[in-house]
């Protein structure tokens, strides 16, 4: 079903269709994963921005004043501070934010745009969200991006009009494309097709710039910031995975927009709330259970998506007032059914969950009680 705009909830229609209050049930991040933010400058005193920075006085000791506007927003969507009073977050906000400034024009004091990305792996960064205005078709910049897939970084940056001036997949399987689009769904501009990887909005509520609380923007440069922060998430939940797993994931559990295909590829939509649950769902109508010890059960699930890494579902059963999951059973995650035998149930009251047994997604627990 193709995506329409709605009324905005707390934090903007954009968190409302890509799920992010959903996925904060989960996670809202952790402080183990930072995000770089390779832009002409970032305003790092915001007060929506300010508690989630990464101090690099060495590194940034100049204002770069009025260029410091798309970085600043850019910060604030992926991963800005929550805040119910001012009905504002990032998508990430329990992760941290390294601003790293880079210049492309002469005389400015401030590294070039393949030493700004090498700086930002050097400093631990796993995700690279790059600004909209860089030119990442330049050998050294191929070559910068090319390093960071060796230290496992993914690198997201909004597509360009002109695909010729992006590198190829070959070249850089790090790099990760975002076709920004309107409150309708469609491209905010004319992209050459296949140019983009995944959709994501081209509007956000941003930190209003030398200013206290944020305002609405429309812009091109808004879609990568989403994705990063929605790979931040998943980093968060699996602290194992590189590029490769967080890229492929994000593709596999985004939202098909038939009419984006021509653009990106599958026209897939990013799914920040798929993306960070996992692809295991309990069958509809759960509620709390009941089972005997005596007789054999049966858990049926659905999948929101079919993903590479979840092809094991298992049953983990936690009884109240014990701190270990014991396994009941498990099987392959697209037989959508699992026989849990009666020689592993014992009474008790506890919760169920059922999980991917090649990564950390889970579905919600149930209550569950073995007579």
């Amino acid at each position: 079903m193709m995506m329409t705009a709605a009324e905005p909830g707390r934090f903007g229609a954009a968190f409302d269709w890509l799920g992010v209050e959903r996925a904060w049930t989960r996670t809202r991040g952790s402080s183990e994963v930072l995000i770089a933010i390779v832009d002409e400058g970032v305003q790092v005193d915001h007060p929506l921005l300010g508690p989630n920075i990464e101090r690099d006085l060495a590194h940034y000791p100049l204002s770069a004043d009025a260029c410091e506007i798309p970085g600043t927003h850019a910060a604030g969507v992926a991963a800005g501070r929550h805040s119910d009073v001012e009905s504002f977050s990032g998508v990430a906000p329990g992760c941290r934010i390294l601003p790293v400034r880079f210049a492309a024009r002469a005389g400015a004091q401030a590294l070039d745009l393949a030493h700004a990305i090498e700086y930002a792996v050097e400093m631990g960064a796993c995700i690279i969200n790059l600004s909209h205005s860089a030119d990442a078709g330049s050998a050294d910049v191929r070559r910068a991006i090319q390093y960071a897939g060796t230290r496992n970084t993914l690198v997201v940056c909004s597509a360009v009009a002109d695909a010729g001036a992006s590198p190829s997949e070959d070249d850089v399987p790090n790099f990760l494309r975002v076709l920004p689009v309107d409150e309708d769904c469609r491209p905010l501009t004319n992209y050459s097709a296949g140019s983009a990887h995944l959709a994501a909005p081209g509007f956000a509520r941003v930190p209003h710039w030398r200013g206290r609380g944020h305002s609405a923007l429309h812009g091109p440069e808004l879609a990568a910031p989403y994705v990063s922060g929605c790979a931040a998430l998943v980093k968060a939940l699996n602290p194992g995975w590189g590029y490769h797993e967080i890229k492929e994931h994000l593709l596999a559990s985004g939202s098909p927009q038939p009419h984006l295909a021509g653009y990106c590829h599958g026209g897939q939509m990013l799914n920040v709330a798929h993306a960070v649950l996992g692809p295991l769902e309990l069958a509809e109508g759960a509620h709390p259970l009941t089972w005997s010890s005596l007789n054999d059960a049966v858990l049926r699930w659905r999948l929101r998506y079919r993903a590479a890494l979840c092809v094991n579902a298992v049953a983990l059963y936690r009884a109240h007032g014990n701190d270990y999951w014991r396994e009941l059973a498990f099987a392959r995650a697209s037989t959508l059914k699992m026989d849990v035998p009666a020689a592993s149930l014992r009474r008790s009251c506890g919760v169920l969950r059922l999980a991917c047994r090649e990564s950390n997604f889970h579905t919600d627990d149930i209550e569950l009680t073995i007579r």
